[in-house]
């Protein structure tokens, strides 16, 4: 049905064939549609919903070519995210759109500091942990690390040497270990 529309007389049919694609997933021909019937703010959403930066990049230099300084700031406002900031900027600087792109630039470099200081907070938080267990592991009693180290060898004070069995563990012994009259 959407080939059958695309190249029909009525522009609203048209239209109907671009978002037929759209829906289908056939991005680039239903970009191609709608940048022939000028229905730039279609083609804009068809990039953003496709969400593939090679399509945005042509898009923003399509509309390079046209010169259209209004176009070229609502492309870099709805394809924020898929636009490349060197693409922006060469683009900006060519056609000498500075002004239009400054917008783009400012929102860019608060999303990168708000990224740098995420990772900063992070990377902060995993070496406190990291120094804290360390602390914890300096601050262990000997004894504690001789079991890790030996844990058949009992040293601690207090609990059962190694050495003598539980008592009343050996035949005749009673208790406390002594022996029991017969």
């Amino acid at each position: 049905m959407a080939s059958g529309l695309e190249n029909h007389e009525l522009l609203e049919c048209r239209r109907i064939a671009a978002l037929l694609y759209r829906k289908n997933k056939k991005f680039q021909k239903s970009i191609d549609i709608s940048k022939k019937d000028d229905l730039h703010k279609d083609a804009m959403e068809t990039v953003a919903e496709s969400k593939d930066p090679v399509l945005a990049e042509d898009l923003l230099r399509h509309i390079m070519h046209m010169q259209d300084k209004e176009l070229f700031a609502a492309m870099l406002y709805t394809c924020y995210e898929l636009v490349k900031p060197d693409v922006a900027l060469e683009v900006a600087w060519r056609c000498n759109l500075q002004e239009y792109v400054m917008p783009y630039f400012i929102q860019f470099v608060k999303d990168l500091s708000s990224r740098v200081e995420n990772v900063q907070k992070s990377t902060d938080d995993i070496k406190k942990k990291e120094e804290t267990k360390a602390e914890e592991e300096m601050n262990r009693p000997l004894d504690l690390e001789m079991n890790f180290m030996f844990p058949g060898l009992n040293m601690g004070m207090g609990g059962p040497a190694a050495i003598m069995p539980a008592p009343g563990s050996m035949p005749g012994m009673g208790m406390g270990g002594f022996m029991s009259a017969p």
